[in-house]
């Protein structure tokens, strides 16, 4: 029974230092402060020190839903912008391993602003014992050439963190922090910072769904 007990207490101490972790590299001082509660869905924001952009964190439970499914979903680039709030394509350009890419994505952006486009590596880790999946993705200059009339991100940084339940839940998190290159006016700060996150989660909930995630198994990532 200690024993046990030990095992148990060594896994959420793993669980409480990632999350403390994943807070620490995002570099991002102040309190989350709730937005929006609906469906299920949390929205938060908070100011970055140097920015005038917040950061912006949103927290979904899917239910009856495969670790494997959530990460399938979020990792297919070219599906984003079938659940992706405002992502008009995401393309993998280079591979570096089966858990490491170059991602090319084209953010559609409400007139009169310019679309965006951001250039991101991105590398997938799973804990072997909480078996906790994350995603760190960072802007990169360095792989593509900017394109005309499309505005080039070059300060981002995006998190996901998908930790499995004993309910067979995923509890999803994205947190984010984006220099827009230009401050938008504000009631599309509002969209990006609010409704954005939520509509994308909403979009994940419904997406997930689909067949081709519920059928999937990854040799690479372990079920609860």
């Amino acid at each position: 029974m200690k024993e046990l007990s030990a095992i148990k207490l060594t896994k959420m101490a793993r669980c409480t230092l990632l999350a403390i972790l994943i807070y620490s590299a995002s570099g991002f001082a102040a309190q989350w402060e709730l937005n929006k509660d609906e469906n299920g869905i949390q929205v938060y924001t908070r100011s970055v020190d140097g920015y005038a952009y917040k950061a912006v964190r949103s927290v979904i439970h899917l239910q009856a839903t495969k670790l494997s499914s959530v990460f399938s979903l979020i990792r297919n680039s070219k599906d984003c912008p079938q659940w992706s709030d405002s992502c008009a394509s995401a393309t993998i350009i280079e591979w570096v391993s089966e858990l490491e890419n170059y991602v090319h994505t084209i953010t559609d952006m409400p007139w009169p602003v310019s679309d965006r486009n951001l250039v991101s590596h991105v590398i997938w880790r799973q804990d072997p014992e909480t078996l906790v999946v994350t995603m760190q993705g960072n802007a990169t200059t360095d792989k593509l050439e900017e394109n005309d009339g499309i505005v080039r991100l070059t300060a981002a940084q995006v998190n996901w963190q998908l930790t499995p339940l004993e309910n067979s839940s995923v509890k999803v998190v994205l947190e984010a922090h984006i220099n827009p290159a230009s401050l938008p006016p504000s009631w599309i700060t509002n969209r990006l910072l609010v409704d954005s996150p939520y509509n994308s989660m909403e979009g994940l909930r419904q997406r997930v769904k689909h067949e081709l995630y519920q059928a999937v198994s990854l040799s690479y990532t372990r079920e609860i």
